[in-house]
C-alpha cells in the first residue's frame, strides 16, 4: 500500500512537472537574454558551454560573474541575496551568470526560490543530456566552467562559488568553498576600487 501511495505521489509530482515547467534552451532566446527582454517570472533555462559562451562574450559589462547558484544550499541562499543587492548597486560594472548543475526535477524548487527572492533574470541549468544524467551536479557544473574557465580549480568550488572575467573575457579570479562570503565580496569591492 505505502509502495502505491509513493508510485501515486510520484507520478503527480511528475505530472504537474510537466504542466508547469518547460525544458527551454537558452540557444533560443539568446537575444532576449542578451537583450534583458524577459518575462517577469523565473527565466530558467537549459544551456551548454557554448550558449553560456556565447552569453558571456554578448555581455557589455567591465567584469561577469559565472555564479554556481543553489536553492538547495543554506550557505548559497543566505548569502544570494546580499550578492544581487551588492550587484544591483554596482550594475554599470557586473553581469551575473547564474549557472546550476542540478538534475531538471529540481526547476521547481529554483522556481519558487526565484519567486520567493522577486528574482527574474535568468538561471541557467547544465544540460544533463551533454554532462552527464547520473553524474554529481557539482561534475556537471565543472565541465561547463572548465571550458570557459581553465584557471578555476573546480575542485574546490561549490555552490555559491563563482569566477569573473574581464569585459575582453579574460580570466579576473575565482572564489572558493574555504572563503566567506565577506571575503568574496571584498574581492569584488577591489575591482571597483580600480575603476574608480
Amino acid at each position: 500500500m505505502k509502495n502505491t501511495i509513493l508510485f501515486i505521489c510520484s507520478l503527480l509530482t511528475s505530472f504537474s512537472f510537466c504542466q508547469d515547467f518547460k525544458l527551454v534552451k537558452a540557444s533560443d532566446h539568446i537575444e532576449a537574454i542578451t537583450n534583458h527582454k524577459l518575462e517577469n517570472k523565473p527565466n530558467i533555462f537549459i544551456t551548454d558551454f557554448n550558449d553560456l559562451d556565447t552569453l558571456i562574450k554578448r555581455s557589455k559589462k567591465k567584469y561577469k560573474i559565472v555564479y554556481n547558484f543553489s536553492s538547495t544550499c543554506p550557505a548559497s541562499t543566505e548569502t544570494f541575496p546580499s550578492l544581487l543587492k551588492f550587484l544591483n548597486e554596482n550594475e554599470h560594472l557586473f553581469d551575473l551568470f547564474n549557472v546550476s548543475g542540478v538534475k531538471y526535477k529540481w526547476i521547481p524548487r529554483i522556481s519558487e526560490y526565484l519567486k520567493k527572492i522577486n528574482y527574474f533574470n535568468p538561471v541557467y541549468i547544465v544540460d544533463i543530456k551533454k554532462y552527464g544524467k547520473y553524474g554529481n551536479r557539482f561534475k556537471r557544473l565543472a565541465k561547463v566552467t572548465k571550458q570557459i574557465c581553465n584557471e578555476c580549480n573546480t575542485n574546490k568550488m561549490g555552490a555559491s562559488s563563482f569566477f569573473v572575467v574581464d569585459e575582453n573575457n579574460e580570466f579576473v579570479f575565482f572564489t572558493n568553498y574555504h572563503a566567506t562570503f565577506e571575503q568574496d565580496l571584498n574581492q569584488l569591492k577591489q575591482l571597483i576600487k580600480t575603476n574608480l
